[in-house]
């Protein structure tokens, strides 16, 4: 795997880690030996790992079911200028779940209108450790869309692969069925209207985790910005280390709010900070929060508000 100065690696510190309350032998937020089954742009790749996103969306606000049984809806006509039918056209969201009806991915889709061999969508991936964005081509439009997609920026650098075929087709209620093209990972996406402003503003400011050992603390400061824009910074400190990390935004709602992996951005010493995975921030009152790892079922640990 390339490394980069973003991405730090193997460390010698026992410190408290972020999840809950066992030591772990680096000061990190989060566990960086595990791989994302889906970490492509658009589609699924096998993988015997477990895993908790995809090349696309899974936000806590836009419930997706398991097994797929509503029929398609009619097929619509294109629209004059274009190849793709308007009722396709705009952003879209939902969970990609596997043929089990596990989440794994938060799948998030723009479309356009085009042609044939043009660039016509946009993706936005959110896994259990990276975020991946993408741009896809179609390939044709009839009964449903079928797309090429590949990948155009990887956090984690480097980790993001092209998600190739993928389809939509209209359903009846006007939602839209994502089918990976092996037909592993499926979605029900629905319509989402996007926004420069998405957090909500009982979120914002600086938290302080509670319970560190004497000598440590661990700080999350979460500014305002769109989906893909760094909104959170990362302080921990202790007797023998100082790391920062920066996160940007994967999704937000009024219940909670998402943020991609954590990529170190200053290590003293170098070899004492890990990059982290996805999280999701829930608010259980005003001046109290946790803050959970996607992916893992121990219970999160509490924040509370520092300003």
């Amino acid at each position: 795997r390339k490394r980069t100065g973003l991405v730090i690696g193997s460390v010698a510190l026992a410190v408290a880690l972020l999840g809950g309350g066992i030591t772990y032998a680096a000061m990190n937020l989060g566990d960086d030996k595990k791989n994302d089954k889906n970490s492509s742009a658009g589609g699924t790749e096998k993988s015997d790992d477990p895993v908790g996103a995809g090349g696309g969306e899974d936000p806590t606000a836009h419930p997706t079911g398991g097994e797929i049984t509503d029929p398609p809806g009619p097929a619509p006509s294109a629209s004059i200028g274009g190849a793709i039918a308007d009722e396709y056209l705009g952003t879209w969201q939902g969970e990609g779940k596997d043929s089990d009806g596990n989440v794994v991915a938060l799948r998030r889709i723009t479309i356009t209108q085009g042609i044939e061999g043009e660039d016509v969508a946009t993706t936005f991936n959110s896994f259990e450790s990276l975020l991946c964005t993408g741009a896809a081509k179609l390939v044709s439009f009839g009964n449903l869309m079928v797309l090429e997609s590949r990948a155009v920026t990887s956090i984690p650098e480097d980790e993001c692969s092209d998600g190739g075929e993928q389809t939509l087709r209209l359903r009846d209620d006007g939602s839209l069925t994502w089918t990976s093209g092996d037909g592993g990972e499926t979605a029900i996406l629905k319509r989402t209207e996007p926004s420069d402003t998405p957090i909500p503003a009982e979120f914002l400011g600086t938290w302080k985790r509670e319970g560190m050992e004497n000598g440590t603390s661990l700080t999350l400061t979460l500014e305002q910005g769109a989906y893909g824009e760094v909104v959170a910074k990362w302080t921990g400190d202790g007797p023998a280390y100082h790391c920062e990390w920066e996160g940007a935004l994967a999704d937000a709602n009024s219940t909670s709010v998402r943020l991609g992996p954590a990529i170190v951005t200053v290590a003293e010493p170098e070899d004492q900070c890990e990059k982290g995975v996805t999280k999701t921030i829930r608010l259980k009152s005003t001046d109290e929060a946790v803050i959970g790892e996607v992916g893992n079922d121990d219970p999160p640990p509490s924040f509370r508000r520092a300003d």
